[in-house]
């Protein structure tokens, strides 16, 4: 009798679970209306010659610190005004709380399109916030991927900030 209580119990608990993790088809529509605005914000061409390429790769010393704006894109502030969107491959749900990026390079040096990372707490001292740290197994949270890194400009940023907002 017990076995039957357990297993009912089991079931139970795992349909809770998965009609916890299940977003509504208004609320995934709103989410895909945002990324199509910020997908065509970001689709405006650059003076190659003033802002640069879009990069494979960012390099360590190349950013001073970075913040997420949604579940998908991250903001990185680099030296002389110069910004970058990385937008990643999925949706990264632990993005918004984290301080610190856990990433998982190939290089020692950079950061490159499709390492992963964790999104994370550690240290509240403003110059953990930017290292790339390698030690993975503290890390806690989703693991994510990242994306090519896009210039933008600073009326760019604010059109998304106003997007991400309106929604």
């Amino acid at each position: 009798m017990n076995t039957i209580k357990s297993a009912i119990f089991m079931v139970f608990g795992a349909a809770l679970l998965l009609t916890s993790c299940a977003t509504s088809p208004a609320a995934e529509s709103r989410r895909q209306a945002v990324q199509e605005d910020i997908a065509t914000v970001l689709n405006a061409q650059l003076d190659p010659a003033e802002f640069g390429e879009t990069k494979r790769c960012l390099a360590d010393t190349e950013y001073d610190n970075f913040r997420a704006l949604d579940d998908q894109h991250i903001l990185f502030d680099g030296r002389g005004d110069k910004q970058w969107i990385n937008t990643l491959r999925m949706p990264c749900p632990d993005l918004r709380y984290g301080d610190v990026l856990v990433v998982r390079q190939f290089s020692n040096i950079r950061m490159c399109d499709t390492d992963d990372f964790t999104a994370t707490e550690w240290f509240g001292w403003p110059w953990y916030r930017r290292w790339p740290w390698h030690w993975g197994q503290w890390a806690t949270g989703a693991e994510c991927s990242l994306g090519k890194f896009q210039p933008v400009t600073k009326g760019q940023v604010a059109e998304i900030e106003a997007i991400i907002k309106s929604r």
